[in-house]
């Protein structure tokens, strides 16, 4: 009787929590992986780490499409926020760096310029000051 409940808790506590490839080769190809949060990636892998292009779903709605360089988004990609909000361009260290174009949907506004660490790096607001001619008197 303890055996039978010991394997059905095992069976239960591995089909509540799991990561594995799902399809595919993980390692060293092209692969689909799920990781027990429903974070999945699928695109191509070296050594166990995504490497390459691939696609990123995260559980919360957030997907990346784009490089990859031992595991962090590196190279050209897009980021697509569940609210709408998209970021595409240069990406390296897992975080928007170099020049990228970022827009916000509700705002109806967008930003094309240079990235560092994530952020926004420098923001240039031209202003125009009008003066009187001097034979407008």
């Amino acid at each position: 009787m303890k055996n039978i409940f010991a394997i059905s808790l095992l069976t239960i506590v591995s089909m509540v929590s799991y990561s594995q490839c799902v399809k595919g080769n993980c390692h060293r190809g092209h692969g689909t992986f799920l990781w027990e949060d429903k974070n999945k990636y699928e695109g191509f892998w070296v050594d166990g780490k995504p490497n390459g292009f691939g696609n990123f779903t995260y559980q919360n709605g957030d997907e990346y499409k784009g490089g990859f360089v031992e595991g962090k988004k590196d190279g050209i990609g897009k980021y697509t926020w569940k609210n709408g909000n998209t970021y595409n361009g240069s990406w390296s260290e897992d975080a928007m760096n170099g020049e990228g174009e970022y827009i916000w949907i509700k705002e109806k506004a967008k930003y094309e310029g240079s990235f560092k660490d994530g952020k926004i790096e420098t923001i240039e607001i031209e202003t125009t000051i009008e003066t009187p001619e001097k034979n407008s008197q």
